[in-house]
């Protein structure tokens, strides 16, 4: 399978050594907004470089995984629907919900597999956790109390384009909330 990966930032440079370690994943095309950066991820990790979105969706790949920067989401991830590819999205879809209804009226409308990054929902403990909220074997929940933090505070730049660490990283509890 030859894969592409858009945004190589820290998530995204991660996501390019998992991909680029897995058996099925026989090529990987990467490319990033910073050009030096593409070249640094692409020779650590033996992928293609390339020097936009527009080539790295036409240059024959089977699916694309998106971890650009939040804001790009809506534009990345259309244009690769378009292009008739299954798409990984990094979370969240959009900055604001007007703009991620769109966004999925529009991937609804056009029929190929999209995945947002929400892997709590796959995750053993908090299935379990949420079926016994479901089905009522906890009682009546009065309080959530809810932890999420990352391993070191993340750059400046990185807060500016995300909306920060709350609407970036955050997301993934009242997910795992809301099952």
């Amino acid at each position: 399978m030859r894969l592409g990966l858009i945004g190589l930032g820290r998530i995204g440079a991660f996501h390019a050594q998992t991909l680029t370690d897995l058996a099925v994943v026989d090529s990987l095309v990467v490319t990033d907004a910073v050009p030096a950066v593409t070249a640094e991820v692409a020779a650590r990790v033996g992928a293609e470089p390339v020097d936009s979105a527009e080539k790295l969706l036409a240059s024959g790949v089977d699916g694309v995984l998106i971890a650009a920067a939040t804001d790009t989401h809506p534009e990345l991830l259309l244009a690769a629907v378009e292009a008739g590819l299954p798409v990984f999205c990094e979370k969240p879809v959009a900055r604001d919900v007007a703009d991620a209804v769109t966004v999925a009226e529009r991937v609804r409308a056009a029929g190929v597999p999209v995945q947002i990054g929400y892997p709590r929902r796959f995750d053993t403990a908090f299935r379990a956790a949420r079926d016994a909220v479901a089905s009522g074997e906890l009682g009546w929940l009065h309080t959530v109390r809810s932890t999420t933090l990352d391993p070191a505070p993340p750059p400046p730049a990185y807060i500016a384009g995300s909306g920060g660490i709350f609407r970036d990283c955050a997301v993934h509890d009242f997910d795992a909330c809301a099952g």
